[in-house]
């Protein structure tokens, strides 16, 4: 009898430790992994970077809307600080900004546009084309806002390069990439050099960011709406182009490219005074030797210029920890 009590606890014991056993599996199932939905929730949508703007907004619409988002950073620096003297130069400071961003409203001409023509954002507009354009300074950058017809399509935010500092392009790319995504397309050129990377979404903004660091020391991000700068791109490059190059130089290229004359052609030998062999090859590369012989083809040489800028980019891929904390729109 004592025996078939013990059986019977025996049991009863080693069913409630299973039916625990399984009560935790089935909880531990139900969790999900952890961390997962924070990493889809750390990044966001390129639509969201414009904040309360949105495109096809008027000047005068986006002028009151940054000028909330002015003094909103105002509230949110000197909230709870006791310091009087911090707060009042503080908001003295932020009224300014809103002061210079309602004043630098201009329509773009020639006339009035032609320093911004050769600067970082020359390739962003066109002038006497109906474009209007804003301008907003920050603690780290300074966003130009572009309207066509009196419609925002185009945010460029060009940062200060004392906060840039020494950063390679590779890895504000990379911090970017945290943000939004990995990037739809990068462009480089034959010589490796990285020269920008495209984000694009489900929503209608574009996001170029563009590697300007050898003429102006910084970098700059340009949010567009696609559907309007696809139709603007080609003569905003034309114009920046036309800016950047005098008739001095043209006319000086097309001598260098005409064809020679019978008399020209002898003309070292006059200098000489004798038959003199010229080596045309001299200086030219390899691999433009091989072309011009028929060694290979332009098709192979362009395919090893490829693979070699792959391979320079793989080598040079930096890590986005290499500047914690930088601050990307």
């Amino acid at each position: 009898m004592k025996t078939r009590i013990w059986l019977s606890l025996a049991l009863g014991l080693i069913v409630a430790a299973s039916g625990t056993m399984l009560a935790t599996s089935h909880e531990a199932q139900a969790k999900p992994a952890a961390g997962a939905k924070a990493k889809k929730s750390d990044k966001v949508t390129l639509k969201q970077s414009l904040g309360r703007l949105s495109w096809g907004m008027s000047s005068e619409e986006a002028k009151r809307v940054i000028s909330d988002i002015i003094m909103d950073d105002f509230r949110a620096k000197t909230d709870g600080n006791s310091d009087l003297s911090f707060v009042d130069n503080t908001r003295k400071a932020h009224t300014q900004r809103v002061e210079n961003m309602q004043k630098s409203y201009m329509v773009l001409t020639r006339e009035n546009s032609a320093g911004l023509g050769v600067s970082i954002v020359g390739e962003e507009f066109m002038p006497d084309a109906n474009e209007s354009l804003i301008i907003q300074n920050d603690d780290i950058a300074t966003k130009y806002y572009f309207f066509k017809d009196d419609k925002l399509y185009k945010m460029a935010v060009v940062y200060d390069s004392n906060y840039i500092g020494a950063i390679a392009f590779d890895t504000f790319c990379a911090t970017t990439a945290q943000k939004y995504g990995p990037a739809k397309n990068e462009v480089w050129d034959d010589d490796g050099n990285f020269l920008e990377s495209v984000w694009t979404d489900k929503t209608d903004v574009k996001l170029t960011v563009k590697n300007k660091h050898a003429s102006y020391s910084t970098f700059l991000m340009v949010f567009t709406d696609d559907s309007v700068e696809s139709k603007l791109q080609k003569d905003h490059k034309a114009y920046y182009r036309s800016l950047n190059s005098g008739p001095e130089v043209s006319s000086a290229i097309d001598a260098l490219t005409a064809d020679s004359s019978p008399e020209e052609g002898s003309s070292i030998d006059d200098l000489l005074g004798k038959k003199t062999k010229v080596d045309l090859l001299a200086g030219l590369s390899q691999e433009d030797i091989d072309v011009i012989n028929g060694k290979t083809t332009e098709k192979e040489i362009e395919k090893k210029k490829k693979a070699k800028a792959k391979k320079a980019a793989k080598d040079r891929k930096s890590d986005a920890k290499a500047k914690q904390g930088l601050e990307i729109y």
